[in-house]
C-alpha cells in the first residue's frame, strides 16, 4: 500500500489539512504547514498486538504512594506520588516552580532534566537549598527518546522534566515548544510513566493566555494538574490541584518563600488574618473549606462617595458579580444607600474565595466601612446571602465552627439552619443565628 502524502497538519497549533498551505488558517502562522508522513503520525514505533482482560480478574493491589519529603506537596497530590503517574506543575515563569522540583527530586531519587538551566547553575541552586544532591542525577538532553532511554537505565525513582517546552522529538517536524513537539513529548513520557511505573512531574510555563504550553493541550493526558500560584510582591505561595485522578481537588499546599528555597507554612491562618489589631471599620472574618482543611480569612471593604454617574465595583480574591449582587441586596433588604458610593474588596494575603459562605463577611465589611463602625473583635461570620434577603446555610458547617473555635473567637453568627450544628461542634463562645441581612445589620452595628 503506498504511504500516504495528501495529508498535512500545522506544526504549531496541530490543525489538520488535506493540502499544503502558506498559512494556517487556525492559528494564523505562516510557513508551518508540513506533511504528516508515518513518522510523524507515530507510525514508526512497534506496536504490540491489542489484548483484554476481563476486570474481575485483575489483582488488586494496594497502591503505595511515594512521599517527596514535602507535606503540603504530598497532600495536594492525595496523600503522596502514585507510582506510574505524570504530574503536570504549572505556574508563570520565576513563581518557584524548578526549586519546588529540585526540593522534591532529592527524597525520590529523581532524574532532573534541565532545558533551561546548565548543571552548574543547578548546583548553585542545590547548595543554596541546603539538599543532598548525592541522590540526584542531572542531564541537559531535551530529546525524548534519549530521555526515555536514560531514565530506564539508570532505574530512577522518578523523572522531572523542566520544562515541557523544550523537550523534542527528532522525528516529529516542528520547532521546539511548537504544540506538536510538547504533545508528542508529553505523549511518549506517559507512555513510559504507565509502562515503567516510575512517577513523571512535568513542568509547564503559563504564558500570558493563562495556559499551560500554548491552548491546555496537556492537561487531558496527564493524571495530576498542580498549579503553583502567588504574588511576586509577597513571599507566600499557594499550590492548587485542579485536576486529580488520585485524590481530591480541592486540596491546597501553602509556601513561603525564603532564601534557603521553599518552606511549608504551618499556621496557615497568620497568612490570610491580619496579625494587628486594627480600630478601622471595613474588616470582617470568615471561614472557607479548601479540602481537608479549614482556612479564616479577612475581607477588607472600603466604600467611599463615588463621582461617577455609575459607581465603581471591584474586588480582589472575590468574585466581581457576586459582590454586585451582596451590594444589591444590602441596598434592598438592609436599607443601605450603596448607589453614590464605590465599593472596594479585598481579601488579605492573596486568598481566592471560590464559594458563598463568605458572602455574610462581605456585607458586613461593606456596611462596617459605609457607617465607619467596625465589627468587633472575635466575630466571625459564616454564611450564604440569597436575593430575598435571607441568610442560607453552607456545607460543612461543622469544621468552620471548630477552626474559629481553635483561633479564639468569642462570638459567631450563622444561619438559623446551621445553628444546631454549631453547637455541636463545642463553639465555647456565643453562637448568633441571623435569618436575615437586616437582622444581622441590627445585631452587628
Amino acid at each position: 500500500m503506498a504511504k500516504r502524502t495528501d495529508y498535512y497538519f500545522c506544526t504549531a497549533c496541530g490543525a489538520d489539512y488535506s493540502k499544503w498551505n502558506g498559512r494556517c488558517s487556525a492559528c494564523g502562522e505562516w510557513n508551518t504547514i508540513a506533511e504528516k508522513t508515518e513518522s510523524s503520525t507515530g507510525g514508526r514505533r512497534h506496536r504490540d498486538a491489542p489484548t483484554a482482560v476481563l476486570l474481575s480478574s485483575v489483582d488488586r493491589e494496594k497502591t503505595v504512594r511515594g512521599k517527596s519529603g514535602i507535606t503540603e506537596f504530598d497532600l495536594v497530590c492525595g496523600g503522596g506520588i502514585v507510582p506510574g503517574s505524570v504530574i503536570l506543575l504549572g505556574g508563570e515563569p520565576g513563581i518557584g516552580k524548578s526549586t519546588l522540583a529540585l526540593q522534591i527530586s532529592e527524597k525520590l531519587n529523581a532524574l532532573y532534566i534541565s532545558g533551561e538551566e546548565s548543571p552548574v547553575q543547578i548546583r548553585q541552586r542545590g547548595e543554596r537549598l541546603s539538599i543532598d544532591m548525592g541522590r540526584i542525577h542531572i542531564s541537559v538532553n531535551n530529546e525524548v527518546d534519549d530521555i526515555i532511554e536514560l531514565a530506564g537505565s539508570i532505574k530512577c525513582g522518578c523523572l522531572i522534566v523542566d520544562s515541557i517546552q523544550t523537550i523534542y522529538s527528532a522525528e516529529i517536524p516542528g520547532i521546539i515548544g511548537s504544540v506538536s513537539q510538547v504533545r508528542e513529548s508529553a505523549s511518549r513520557l506517559v507512555d513510559f510513566a504507565k509502562k515503567q511505573g516510575i512517577p513523571v512531574i512535568l513542568i509547564g510555563h503559563i504564558t500570558k493566555d493563562g495556559n499551560i504550553a500554548g491552548p491546555k493541550l496537556l492537561e487531558h493526558i496527564v493524571d495530576t494538574v498542580l498549579y503553583f500560584e502567588g504574588d511576586f510582591s509577597k513571599d507566600y505561595r499557594v499550590l492548587r490541584a485542579f485536576k486529580n485522578r488520585y485524590g481530591s481537588v480541592n486540596e491546597l499546599g501553602l509556601f513561603r518563600m525564603t532564601e534557603s528555597g521553599l518552606e511549608e507554612v504551618k499556621d496557615k491562618n497568620k497568612i490570610f488574618l491580619n496579625p494587628f489589631l486594627s480600630a478601622a471599620p471595613g474588616n470582617a472574618v470568615s471561614a472557607a473549606v479548601e479540602g481537608s482543611r479549614t482556612i479564616l480569612f479577612e475581607v477588607q471593604a472600603l466604600v467611599t462617595f463615588s463621582s461617577f454617574s455609575n459607581p465603581r465595583r471591584l474586588s480582589d480574591g472575590f468574585d466581581l458579580n457576586r459582590l454586585i449582587i451582596i451590594c444589591a441586596v444590602l441596598e434592598k433588604h438592609a436599607g443601605l444607600k450603596l448607589s453614590n458610593f464605590d465599593v472596594f474588596i479585598n481579601v488579605s494575603g492573596g486568598f481566592n474565595i471560590s464559594e458563598t459562605a463568605g458572602d455574610l463577611a462581605v456585607a458586613a465589611a461593606i456596611a462596617s466601612s459605609l457607617k465607619e463602625k467596625r465589627v468587633e473583635d472575635g466575630v466571625g461570620l459564616i454564611g450564604e446571602v440569597s436575593l430575598s434577603g435571607d441568610i442560607r446555610p453552607v456545607s460543612g458547617i461543622d469544621k468552620r465552627v471548630q477552626e474559629f473555635r481553635y483561633s479564639g473567637f468569642k462570638k459567631l453568627f450563622v444561619s438559623p439552619a446551621d445553628l444546631g450544628k454549631s453547637k455541636k461542634a463545642g463553639f465555647e463562645g456565643e453562637i448568633v443565628a441571623a435569618a436575615s441581612i437586616s437582622e444581622l445589620m441590627n445585631s452587628l452595628f
